[in-house]
């Protein structure tokens, strides 16, 4: 991801890295199979599948103002990105929820495009360095 993400009102570090190379050094550990990076690479599939069906629904949340929906979203996502390992896209979308928690986001028809170019960015980068 070579953009910050940014959408005004939601506040995270964004020294954060792509990647937390210790979260997925650890999950890398966990696989006794000769390619290390498998169980990872499954993980990031399933990742990617779950929070793009999540993603579909993006659009028309944010169209329709409707921030629990939009929570929702970047909430399940969120949590899926740390496990993995996401660690910029985690904080940016932990962000984008507490702006909505705080009602610092009063109005989502903008906030569609830099989720979905996050979300798009970080799979990028992890595909490049897992070879997915």
């Amino acid at each position: 991801m070579s953009e910050q993400p940014n959408i005004p009102g939601v506040d995270f570090d964004h020294t954060l890295p792509v990647m937390d190379r210790e979260q997925i050094d650890m999950l890398m550990m966990v696989d006794d199979d000769e390619d290390p990076t498998a169980l990872v690479r499954e993980l990031f599939e399933l990742f990617q599948q779950e929070s793009t069906e999540k993603l579909n629904t993006l659009e028309a949340a944010c169209a329709a103002n409707n921030a629990q929906d939009l929570r929702k979203i970047v909430h399940f996502i969120a949590g899926s990105a740390g496990n993995l390992g996401l660690a910029r896209l985690c904080g940016f979308y932990r962000g984008v929820e507490q702006g909505i928690e705080a009602g610092r986001l009063p109005e989502l028809s903008h906030c569609a495009a830099p989720i979905r170019d996050a979300f798009d960015g970080a799979c990028a980068a992890f595909r490049n360095e897992f070879s997915v």
